[in-house]
């Protein structure tokens, strides 16, 4: 970041790593071994994020008269959180680990599914609190 606000930028397009928390007990899922569950997300507000708006204002635009379904702007929402998904190391209740890759495809098919809407939620807010993304180093 250069420029003479550099001293206030975010490092939004570098990926932060939310810990996967049991919606269950409030703790941080966990491996057998100790080792904690995690998902590397982009903040919403980078560039990826958004892009991802801006393509959608200009498909609806596109679309003029129809009507936006609940269930396609659910559909986008699920888009924009599996671009934003970087990395991850999942882990189920059972403390077994899930070895699916990290794909735009997976991350889809996971935050499509309802009964993974903890999940997805944890994602959404994590990628939309700037909280998570420190500051940017500065190259003046």
């Amino acid at each position: 970041m250069t420029g003479k606000f550099s001293g206030l930028a975010l490092a939004v397009e570098t990926p932060a790593r939310m810990v996967i928390v049991s919606p269950i007990d409030g703790n941080p899922l966990r491996a057998a071994d100790g080792t904690e569950a995690w998902i590397d997300l982009l903040a919403a507000s980078g560039s990826i994020g958004r892009q991802h708006d801006r393509e959608r204002i200009d498909r609806l635009t596109r679309q003029q008269a129809r009507v936006v379904t609940a269930e396609a702007a659910e559909t986008d929402l699920n888009d924009k959180l599996a671009k934003l998904t970087k990395g991850w190391f999942l882990v189920g209740f059972d403390g077994e680990p899930i070895d699916v890759p990290c794909t735009r495809e997976n991350a889809r098919d996971l935050y499509q599914e309802p009964d993974f809407a903890w999940l997805r939620d944890q994602a959404i807010g994590f990628a939309n609190n700037l909280g998570n993304f420190p500051p940017a180093v500065s190259k003046n």
